[in-house]
């Protein structure tokens, strides 16, 4: 069942921490970068990613989207799609000297696990965010679990997230298509479907 994004509530919150404006564009870029290479991965077909401003309140912060042309995947893989931004964010930060602690508050994406809770809901698929797995795993999955397989995947991506979120720090206007992310991963991106 193709899931309309845009239909659910936008829940990010723009990155408005005092640090330097370069190491939070590497971040969300390595955030970005982890949903785009596995989403690939797992076959859906991916339209653009980007790093980007965003205005709340007359307060100016940083955020960044990644654009899905379908999202024709296992129920499961679009869990772990989602919990990949995080992974990547995560690594990327503890591969640059931040202790894991510091590494996983600054990582946090609570909009992507609400986003896999709400968009998996309407195929009947449920997230739970305590440890306890649904029946069986064609209904569902914990959150927990979702985010062990994303590090993973991760892991195993490394090299490609690493590409991408580089080459979309330096991109102008710090966006890439799915065109570019498959010329320089190598990984097929799906034909839209109609």
């Amino acid at each position: 069942m193709p899931i309309d994004f845009d239909a659910l509530p936008d829940t990010r919150v723009p990155n408005f921490v005092s640090r330097p404006t370069d190491q939070v564009i590497a971040d969300i870029a390595y955030h970005e970068a982890g949903h785009a290479v596995i989403g690939m991965t797992y076959g859906m077909s991916l339209a653009r990613l980007r790093v980007h401003t965003v205005d709340r309140d007359g307060y100016m912060g940083w955020t960044g989207t990644t654009t899905w042309n379908n999202c024709y995947v296992a129920c499961f893989h679009l869990a772990v799609e989602l919990a990949a931004g995080e992974a990547a964010a995560k690594r990327h930060l503890i591969s640059s000297g931040h202790p894991v602690y510091v590494a996983d508050r600054l990582a946090a994406s609570p909009h992507d696990r609400d986003m896999a809770i709400a968009a998996l809901a309407r195929s009947n698929y449920t997230v739970t965010l305590d440890d306890t797995e649904p029946e069986g795993p064609a209904t569902g999955t914990s959150w927990a679990r979702a985010m062990t397989a994303a590090d993973q995947v991760v892991s195993e991506a490394w090299e490609q997230i690493t590409a991408i979120a580089e080459a979309l720090t330096a991109a102008p206007r710090r966006e890439l298509s799915g065109a570019q992310v498959a010329e320089l991963t190598g990984i097929a991106n799906a034909h839209p479907a109609a």
